[in-house]
């Protein structure tokens, strides 16, 4: 239907030119993408988290004997959890956290 043949103001239209169907299929858009920013958000946040672990147990691990590594891998562990715990600034805690990982790749020894 071309466009010139629609009456001016059509029986069926509801709002700012849009009828039912239309609101209907936006707010079901508008639903959609928030439950996938979300879920999108919550994966990442989640899979960020154990980035410093990774990196802790992939270059830290192989440098150190097996006694060093069950003495001070759970320190560790239990530092890096300290640093990652949620709170205030987790940006800078979590820069802080990855840091801390990269000094002991660097030299474990320290």
């Amino acid at each position: 239907m071309k466009h010139s043949m629609v009456p001016p103001v059509a029986p069926h239209t509801v709002l700012l030119g849009e009828d039912v169907t239309g609101w209907r299929t936006a707010l079901l858009a508008a639903v959609l993408a928030a439950v996938v920013l979300e879920v999108t958000t919550a994966v990442c946040r989640n899979a960020l988290l154990r980035v410093p672990g990774v990196l802790l147990t992939a270059l830290v691990g192989p440098q150190l004997t097996g006694a060093a590594r069950l003495r001070l891998l759970p320190r560790w562990r239990a530092e890096l959890s300290r640093r990652l715990a949620p709170g205030p600034r987790r940006h800078r805690r979590y820069v802080a956290a990855l840091w801390f990982v990269l000094t002991l790749a660097w030299d474990p020894t320290a």
